[in-house]
């Protein structure tokens, strides 16, 4: 296999192999997204894992791209360096990934895998790069980029736009306020409820749904799909503004809800797009991923909410699959006498619903479609 970079030459991690076979074939409807969940994202073992999975998915099951837990519109800058060398390793990694996560080694092995594999192969056959995440922290950006680049589209497409790029720029502003990190804690410090974003609010949406009348004509035309992006993230950002300016006891929750909601619109975009030419692996932390109710603790503050997993699984059925990834060494913890040893130190196997039948709660047979068990240790 000439495009192996993940692997040493000859037959690769044959029991991952033949177990992915077994689980793709047993599916009820193809798998358009599928969705690897990591329990932390502190162990570079997960997403190395993450990698050798997608080379297999790609080389035997026609997956032609990748979606990480990381800025939707930071990660275009990854998608063109892995599709048409444009740019610099160093600065694509720099700049194309949030969280930090382009500090991770296995980040930069899969992107380097990337745009070896696509040198020389046809637009149909190459492996595309997206980011899902929207491009925030816990504190938000102006939204200033996405929302301008709308109205260019809007603007060069239509005869008549109904607000003008320079009254958009006087309300946006400068940036710093925007991204005041005191507004995640003090809603009193947030601009999300000004004048001025109660304002581009309402031109957004009106400028969203100018897009959407009119996506008989627009769709015709070259940039169609980023600008419904850009139409998403603005609007995303301000609804996001908006809540971190409001003084209610479920506010972290709600930020987080919304979160996972524009995660969940941005990759069923994704899936849409890539469909003609092959499902799409999706990675991420497993509290975004899963269908149950997701939860985190802020200090004494237990935040609960639905993530984007739970969407897609209510909108796409069984064409989305959740499977979280697990080691040996959580075993006492998470498994039963019906996990099977899987061999020597280093390889990793996918399980079925019915080999976790022991997992205790929180990994509900009936809300996983299986898991990557990872084994770390000789038995």
């Amino acid at each position: 296999m000439s495009d192996q970079l993940f692997s040493q030459p000859g037959p690769i991690w044959p029991e991952l192999r033949v177990t992915l076979v077994s689980f793709l074939n047993s599916r009820p409807d193809p798998v358009q997204l599928l969705a690897l969940g990591e329990p932390t994202h502190s162990a570079d073992l997960f997403p190395a894992w993450r990698n050798r999975l997608f080379e297999l998915l790609v080389e035997d099951h026609g997956f032609r791209s990748v979606a990480l837990e990381s800025d939707i519109l930071a990660g275009q800058q990854v998608n063109a360096y892995v599709t048409s060398g444009e740019g610099h390793v160093d600065d694509v990694m720099r700049t194309g990934f949030s969280h930090g996560f382009g500090a991770t080694p296995a980040n930069r092995e899969l992107v380097a895998w990337m745009h070896a594999f696509n040198t020389g192969r046809s637009r149909d056959e190459t492996l595309q790069f997206y980011g899902f995440d929207p491009p925030l922290e816990w504190w938000a950006p102006s939204p200033a980029a996405s929302l301008l680049a709308l109205h260019a589209f809007l603007e060069a497409h239509l005869p008549t736009v109904p607000v003008n790029c320079a009254e958009l720029e006087q309300l946006l502003g400068p940036e710093a306020p925007w991204k005041n990190p005191a507004a995640v804690r003090d809603p009193g410090q947030s601009i999300g409820d000004t004048g001025e974003a109660r304002r581009l609010r309402l031109l957004a949406d009106d400028l969203e749904t100018l897009l959407q009348t009119e996506t008989p004509h627009l769709a015709t035309q070259s940039g169609f799909w980023d600008a419904q992006l850009s139409a998403r993230t603005a609007t995303g950002l301000l609804r996001y503004h908006a809540l971190m300016a409001t003084p209610t006891p479920d506010r972290m929750a709600r930020l987080s809800g919304l979160r996972d909601l524009m995660m969940a619109e941005n990759l069923c975009a994704i899936r849409e797009r890539e469909e003609p030419r092959g499902p799409t692996l999706v990675f991420a932390h497993q509290s975004h991923l899963q269908r149950p109710n997701s939860a985190m603790q802020l200090g004494d503050l237990t935040v609960t909410w639905w993530s984007a997993g739970a969407h897609l699984s209510r909108h796409l059925g069984t064409h989305y699959a959740f499977i979280p990834s697990l080691t040996d060494a959580a075993l006492p913890q998470i498994s039963g006498p019906a996990i099977p040893q899987t061999g020597p130190s280093g390889s990793a196997t996918l399980l079925t619903p019915s080999e976790l039948a022991a997992v205790r709660a929180g990994q509900d047979g009936q809300l996983i479609d299986g898991a990557l068990f990872i084994q770390t240790a000789p038995n």
